[in-house]
């Protein structure tokens, strides 16, 4: 250790000190408190080595021998300045990945070396701190070895060969086993202890760099000369470079690809360790365990920089080869941008990988920072703030010149120099003023002293943040009237903001293009929103068609689009979650392996095993579903889904009917199942259950405030679902007319399940 004194001007004091290393010992005593064992730490401090010693301007080196273990060093000073004293702890020995604890639960265990080849001997040390047998095991996301052996009180090691199936790495476990101590009333006991052992990935690993200067200049190429080494003879090695701005990588805490971490970095543990000794253990005074760990995981999302507000910089160089040399080479165009891109590359052979990243500075002579408003809306009137940075090259007198299009900037102010000492900084304010809905445009000149052009362009949207409006207008057209849609129809609203849909005929009683335009433009995108845009352009394709909502992609592509969507959402067990795989929502399940069903019988593919999962989820779902009284929604809507594929029992679907018919809480429920035994033949139970939802919907006041519910439903939702079960059923058990009437009358604010079933 190197030891120096400081004064209270952290500059270095002659001083007399004392110095001493002890070795830090901790053992546990138990002991009994109202028939219930605990146990507190003990502590003990040997003396190993001790001394005196004058510290001068020069740090003072000391050492003594130690063995494996813990210790400390501690100095203190003596004469005027005694009272003041520095320790540290240490451990010595092997020492690759121990882990030590303060509960006699935690076994110290400790490797010998931080990488390991296959072939190598690798040696485990393990200190219990009371003899016992141990249980060693080496495991990745299986086991690969185990052996017991016989440890007493300190210091054991054990020998362990290392081969291929550690391959990157392995994780070694030591469980000690200590017997019940009958005559000192201890029950068993065990301790568990584990280390990480990395493989060091040899030829697998490539190595790359990226070669070039430190600094580059805006508004220009950026060359970019990679250099990878370490591949085999005779291997073609690929690369894909990204050179990114890194106020955006920021943002996130974004972190270079790195496949060597995806392959060779140490992995969770893939095994639980299970056994029966606890059963041994006496619960009956045990505490519930404590978890002292974690809660820095938003640590991750720390801001380091500010957002960017220069002109964003993402490029990516798609795939390059690497030459005989070993060099990949690429050429991104840089944009008027003062900051720091990263350079991230990823590098691969048929057995290798690699990865580089490196920062590069991309600044101007005077740095040219321009502050906007995100956006502004028509009359609005702000300031752009300029600010101008002599960083490097000839200072002095700079012609400064802006220019707008789209809004109007106020000129009256700007001189036409500015005057930059080196080093200097120059701020100046003009006022904005926005007219018209649209993206304006600003343009910044600076002609430096030596006569080189700094250009900035600057984007300022100006939009209309008045809430959207929609208007639904129903009427009749007797023999010989005529209508005409022109732009009278936007009079009262902000010129270039409005969109018209017409449908004329039976679809107008629906709205059927209104519904159709107002799914398109449904902003969010979880799995029950996916759905719903989609499943109505399996019936309504053509219509879609014909209002130019296939622009954005044809309409089959949008529906392979959004089944790949939902099944990206879909868990190992068949189920889905609404933003990522998940499970427990079985009406979410039901509602999207509906449309997955729906979507196989129209022809699209659909992976048969996601699809199979799906419905054995649904199946496994219903066969241990709980008894209810009222509620049974969605295992209504999954006896449906199942029906569907033929998948269903028929003996669910007439227990349901026969013995909860009347429990089914919603009118939707009754009509699922109804379908349900229509699509097996069972059309007189099929329509006691159409009757049931009749009587439902019956007794709902058409005025009545919407209330959402737990199945994405609404009185409205449930009403246009029945309809649409029922003419598919086939039953005549319900008013059509009176619930199109219903569903005809939803002319405000749809939700996405709402709008789905009214189309």
């Amino acid at each position: 250790f190197a030891v120096v004194g400081l004064g209270p001007d952290l500059e270095p004091m002659p001083m007399q000190v004392r110095w001493r290393v002890n070795r830090v010992s901790t053992r546990y005593q138990w002991y009994a408190i109202d028939g219930s064992w605990t146990w507190d730490p003990v502590t003990t401090r040997t003396l190993v080595a001790s001394g005196e010693a004058r510290l001068g301007d020069a740090p003072l080196d000391l050492g003594a021998r130690v063995d494996w273990g813990h210790y400390e060093l501690v100095v203190e000073a003596l004469g005027p300045e005694a009272g003041l004293a520095s320790s540290v702890d240490f451990y010595a020995g092997w020492y690759g990945a121990a882990d030590t604890s303060v509960t006699p639960d935690m076994l110290e265990v400790s490797l010998d070396a931080e990488k390991y080849r296959p072939g190598d001997t690798a040696t485990l040390r393990l200190v219990p701190r009371v003899p016992g047998k141990v249980l060693v095991s080496v495991m990745s996301n299986r086991l690969i070895a185990m052996q017991a052996v016989d440890a007493v009180a300190g210091e054991n090691t054990v020998t362990l060969p290392v081969t291929d199936e550690w391959g990157a790495g392995a994780y070694v476990t030591a469980t000690l086993i200590q017997p019940m101590q009958a005559a000192r009333g201890h029950l068993p006991t065990r301790a568990v202890g584990l280390a990480y052992a990395p493989v060091d990935p040899g030829p697998r690993q490539l190595t790359a760099r990226f070669e070039g200067p430190d600094e580059v200049a805006p508004r220009g190429p950026l060359d970019v000369r990679l250099k990878v080494e370490g591949a085999a003879p005779g291997d073609q090695v690929y690369a894909t470079i990204a050179a990114v701005d890194l106020g955006i990588l920021n943002l996130t805490s974004f972190a270079s690809p790195s496949p060597s971490d995806h392959y060779f970095a140490q992995r969770r543990l893939g095994v639980e360790l299970r056994d029966i000794y606890g059963r041994l253990i006496d619960r009956s005074g045990g505490l519930l365990g404590a978890v002292r760990s974690g809660g820095d995981a938003m640590a991750q999302m720390r801001m380091q920089a500010p957002p960017p507000t220069e002109e964003l910089v993402a490029r990516f160089s798609g795939l390059l080869q690497v030459d005989a040399d070993g060099y990949a080479t690429a050429r991104f165009d840089l944009p008027s941008f003062n900051g720091t891109v990263r350079l991230m590359a990823v590098v691969w052979s048929a057995g290798a990988v690699g990865e580089a990243e490196r920062d590069i500075t991309v600044a101007d002579p005077v740095v040219v920072t321009a502050s906007l408003p995100r956006f502004m809306a028509p009359g609005d009137t702000a300031r752009l703030l300029l600010e101008l940075v002599h960083a490097k090259g000839p200072a002095g007198d700079m012609r400064l010149d802006v220019s707008a299009e789209g809004v109007r900037v106020d000129t009256s102010s700007l001189p036409g120099q500015v005057t930059l000492a080196p080093g200097g900084t120059a701020r100046l304010s003009l006022p904005v003023m926005a007219d018209t809905v649209g993206l304006g445009r600003i343009s910044v000149t600076l002609t430096t002293p030596d006569g080189r052009v700094l250009s900035k362009d600057l984007a300022l949207p100006v939009q209309v943040n008045d809430p959207e409006v929609v208007r639904v207008t129903r009427f009749d057209l007797e023999p010989g009237q005529s209508f005409t849609l022109d732009a009278n129809l936007f009079a009262d609203l902000i010129a270039g903001t409005g969109r018209a849909t017409l449908t004329a005929g039976p679809l107008a009683r629906m709205n059927v293009a209104g519904l159709l335009d107002r799914l398109d433009r449904y902003p969010y995108g979880c799995s029950e929103q996916l759905t719903s845009r989609a499943l109505p352009l399996l019936y309504f394709g053509d219509v879609a068609r014909a209002m130019g909502l296939d622009t954005k992609a044809d309409i089959p592509t949008r529906i392979t689009d959004a089944i790949a969507g939902v099944l990206a959402n879909q868990s190992a067990a068949g189920a889905f979650g609404l933003w990522r795989p998940g499970s427990g929502d079985l009406w979410l399940d039901a509602y999207i392996s509906d449309f997955l069903s729906r979507a196989r019988a129209a022809g699209y593919d659909v992976p048969d095993t996601a699809f199979r999962a799906a419905m054995d989820n649904l199946r496994g779902r219903v066969n241990y579903a709980p008894d209810f009284d009222n509620g049974g929604e969605a295992v209504a809507y999954a006896l449906y889904v199942l029906a569907r594929e033929g998948a269903a029992s028929m003996g669910d679907l007439r227990y349901y009917a026969d013995e909860k018919g009347g429990a089914f809480a919603t009118a939707l429920a009754d009509a699922q199942l109804g379908a349900a035994l229509a699509a097996y033949g069972d059309q007189r139970r099929a329509d006691a259950m159409f009757g049931r939802a009749m009587s439902k919907l019956a007794r709902q006041a058409p005025e009545a405030r919407q209330i959402w519910r737990d199945d994405y439903g609404t009185d409205l939702r449930d009403t246009a679902a029945v309809l649409a079960l029922a003419i598919e059923a086939g039953t005549e058990v319900i008013d059509r007319d009176l619930l199109a009437a219903r569903v005809a009358r939803g002319d405000s604010y749809l939700s996405t399940q709402e709008a789905t079933w009214s189309l």
